[in-house]
């Protein structure tokens, strides 16, 4: 069975600064991406169990940047959308070719040399399991707009290039397929000018309206952030010793704190404050008792002052 794993991240980041053209992370092209990897794990289930997709987060950098951080001994694959008029780059390495030649066709491949180019025949197969992953992002990218993409390959010899100038701004993302001890690459990429429409939609998280309309999504979501544990401490004010000090404690001794029983303590998570609460103790026990939420702003003013 064809698994998936996903990196996610957050929302509020930068992406990546490009002079002034900015990319900023959008939460909804990272669901496309992760959606599109999904789609095309389901492709490959028909034919072979136990491969792993993995989805790396995307990222964004000139078009002649992308080039030299991709390895060059990969196949680009260039696919056109009539209804966008723009294209989409998908670079695919020798052991992702051998993998997927020997998934479709069970031709025994997999050991081959990676570094050779493709025969005629591994070039339509991988071409045609390509497209299926082009489809899926179309299919992924289906609630902004419909999409579809045809093979141009004319302009296959261009690589990445056949997206734009050198200085064009691209968002890409890595994929990997995983089978065995075998792990091969695959690069997507689509230049800035075609997300750059959508841009106010896929800077918002899905549903983040509050309409739940992808149950997968807010399973993920609430498994992945709702679920999520933080460890949280109840902070006393300290008070400053010094060795002598130490040095002179004797059990029995009793060190006096700078507060009182009634003062306000702190509930603090990852050195931040996120509530004020009162000591007390309930069926034997110590306990607090939440009074009212931090204030960021009073926060940042005690760290300065140092209270």
């Amino acid at each position: 069975m064809i698994k998936s794993l996903y990196k996610e991240t957050g929302a509020d980041e930068t992406l990546v600064l490009v002079g002034d053209a900015t990319i900023d992370r959008m939460p909804g092209l990272t669901a496309v991406f992760n959606q599109t990897g999904e789609i095309f794990a389901g492709f490959l289930s028909r034919y072979v169990e136990g491969a792993l997709i993995s989805v790396d987060q995307f990222q964004g950098s000139r078009l002649v940047e992308l080039v030299d951080k991709v390895e060059r001994d990969g196949k680009v694959y260039i696919f056109r959308s009539q209804e966008g008029d723009f294209r989409v780059a998908v670079s695919v390495d020798g052991v992702f070719r051998n993998l997927v030649f020997e998934f479709l066709l069970g031709s025994g491949v997999v050991e081959a040399p990676e570094d050779r180019p493709p025969t005629r025949i591994e070039d339509r197969v991988i071409g045609y399991s390509v497209q299926k992953l082009a489809g899926g992002f179309a299919e992924a990218f289906a609630s902004l707009t419909e999409l579809h993409f045809e093979r141009e390959t004319s302009l296959e010899g261009a690589g990445f290039f056949a997206l734009g100038a050198r200085a064009t701004v691209v968002a890409y993302v890595k994929m990997a397929l995983s089978y065995g001890e075998h792990k091969g690459q695959i690069v997507f990429a689509l230049p800035r000018s075609a997300i750059d429409p959508f841009r106010s939609a896929l800077s918002r998280p899905p549903s983040a309206d509050g309409n739940a309309t992808d149950e997968k999504w807010s399973e993920k979501l609430y498994n992945n952030v709702v679920r999520t544990e933080v460890k949280a401490e109840v902070r006393i004010e300290a008070r400053g010793f010094t060795l002598g000090d130490i040095a002179r404690l004797e059990v029995g001794d009793v060190l006096r704190l700078p507060i009182a029983p009634t003062d306000p303590i702190r509930v603090v998570a990852e050195d931040r404050t996120l509530f004020w609460c009162t000591l007390g103790q309930k069926d034997g026990m110590y306990t607090v008792r939440l009074e009212e939420f931090s204030d960021p702003r009073e926060s940042y003013i005690e760290n300065i002052l140092g209270v």
